[in-house]
């Protein structure tokens, strides 16, 4: 074989080696863009599962917290109609206005994080607004209810006196024991009263006290007299 042949396979050989290197690194390479894009894939693929189950975590959370915090506004609600009465005053407006409700749309239109981001926001709140009620000022008894409550207690005790001291008489005389005691009673407990009533309330409203001192004296000294004639 001449050395013009061998030089000529030579150089062919090379051209062929050549060829196919630059195929297997043709190749190589889109093996590796194919490798990143799909680890590209896979990483947004991962981020999205993540993101999906926060906003479930989000939602889920969200409506645990919601029953509560509506719980909590009727109460509180229920407490400022009863203050209201109490003071005589017209119950405050409580329902959001159009603007607050379009307000309070756009602040959770960002999706399940931001509503429960809103929602322990608005329990933040409640909990201001339940201190402010506990520390507001409540109404004292009106003096009439303060004048019932001593001159009661002053009947109720003016009547088992007079019950104890009727029982201890011979039982013929019961009715007329029952009668003198009866008035006695009454007239002491109606002159304490009205002593303690001018000191506590400074208003004494004699006739609703005579009223609660005499009339428990009166019906018992009926029943001791209607006990005498029917036994």
């Amino acid at each position: 074989m001449s050395d013009a042949t061998m030089d000529e396979d030579d150089a062919t050989m090379e051209d062929g080696g050549s060829a196919m290197s630059d195929s297997s690194r043709q190749m190589t390479g889109a093996w590796q863009e194919y490798l990143a894009a799909a680890e590209r894939l896979d990483a947004v693929r991962r981020e999205a599962s993540t993101s999906v189950a926060t906003e479930q975590a989000a939602l889920r959370a969200a409506r645990e917290e919601l029953p509560p915090i509506r719980a909590r506004l009727a109460l509180q609600q229920q407490r400022m109609a009863e203050m209201a009465t109490a003071s005589g005053r017209p119950m405050p407006p409580l329902a959001p206005t159009p603007a607050e409700t379009t307000s309070a749309e756009r602040a959770v239109s960002g999706g399940p994080a931001v509503v429960l981001a809103a929602l322990r926001q608005a329990m933040s709140t409640v909990d201001v607004a339940d201190g402010a009620l506990a520390q507001a000022p409540t109404r004292p008894p009106s003096a009439t209810t303060r004048n019932l409550a001593v001159y009661g207690g002053l009947a109720a005790a003016a009547l088992l006196a007079q019950i104890v001291f009727v029982l201890l008489v011979d039982e013929r005389t019961r009715p007329f024991y029952a009668g003198c005691t009866g008035f006695l009673l009454a007239f002491g407990a109606f002159g304490i009263g009205w002593i303690a009533t001018g000191v506590i309330s400074r208003t004494r409203t004699a006739a609703m006290g005579l009223a609660v001192v005499a009339l428990p004296q009166v019906l018992s000294t009926a029943v001791f007299a209607l006990l005498w004639l029917t036994r």
